[in-house]
């Protein structure tokens, strides 16, 4: 009885891992042969202080099988400047980044899949966060002092 939950836990969590199952929106974009598909956990748009959770899969576009590679390189930039720029070595199945955006706004998430040393593919996506809500929260809070 004891070993139920467990054995039911990992055939629910088996499924989402495979089909990339942050439950949030996807990006895709089909290079060549292959396709850059990157998942959110976030249902809505993005707001800027709450992290958001990425995975990064290369999927062959015939068959959406996965791509073996091991690294993915990630740039994130907002109005031109990068704002993060790094490699995550890839653990199959999955490939993930948790990063908070500090501001609204528009970015661009640029990916690149490599094997070893050798580029795959790469796509870029743009980005749209909105501002805190925190922030909002303040100023309406301000603007109602000062009406006061």
């Amino acid at each position: 009885m004891k070993w139920i939950l467990p054995i039911l836990l990992a055939f629910a969590t088996g499924g989402i891992v495979f089909a990339n199952g942050l439950g949030g929106q996807r990006l895709e974009k089909v290079v060549g042969n292959l396709i850059v598909d990157i998942g959110t956990d976030q249902t809505a748009t993005p707001v800027a202080g709450q992290p958001i959770e990425f995975d990064f899969n290369l999927l062959k576009s015939d068959t959406r099988d996965p791509v073996t590679n091991t690294s993915v390189g990630i740039d994130i930039a907002h109005n031109g400047i990068s704002m993060v720029n790094c490699d995550v070595m890839t653990e199959q199945p999955v490939t993930l980044l948790i990063y908070t955006f500090p501001e609204g706004g528009d970015y661009t998430l640029k990916v690149t899949f490599f094997d070893k040393d050798r580029a795959l593919a790469t796509a870029s996506f743009p980005l749209t966060i909105s501002g805190s809500t925190a922030m909002k929260r303040a100023l309406y809070l301000g603007a109602l002092l000062v009406s006061i």
